[in-house]
């Protein structure tokens, strides 16, 4: 059973992957891409989809962990996109229950609600 706000995404996992990865990282994030930290750092990126971001950020050398709750998604990023700075996980907002002691956080998303799981995981982890 997907979860709440996934729907659909498993059934169209090919043509999603299509788009995602038509377009660069770069491009998409280009209007604040000069605040991504230059130094090794540890990424949170939750809905990494077909991991196009999350291969990003590691090729600049940061360590990745990367939340995708859609299956075909998580596996076609994980066949996209292998790489030992990319920790794959199965989990989801807002409870992130399988998620332990990560560093930085890179989130896109304006959902509010979605914000409550990193707030509880920040207040935890310190």
């Amino acid at each position: 059973m997907p979860v709440s706000g996934t729907e659909g995404y498993a059934d169209e996992a090919e043509a999603l992957a299509k788009q995602y990865e038509g377009i660069s990282f770069a491009e998409v994030h280009r209007q604040f891409i000069h605040l991504i930290p230059t130094a090794p750092s540890r990424i949170l990126d939750i809905g990494a989809g077909t991991g196009r971001d999350a291969a990003a950020f590691a090729e600049m050398g940061h360590s990745v962990t990367a939340v995708e709750p859609t299956a075909e998604l998580r596996l076609r990023a994980m066949a996209l996109h292998p790489s030992p700075q990319i920790q794959w996980l199965d989990d989801s907002l807002p409870d992130l229950v399988h998620l332990h002691e990560h560093g930085e956080i890179w989130m896109s998303s304006n959902d509010s609600g979605a914000c409550r799981g990193w707030q509880a995981w920040f207040g935890q982890a310190g």
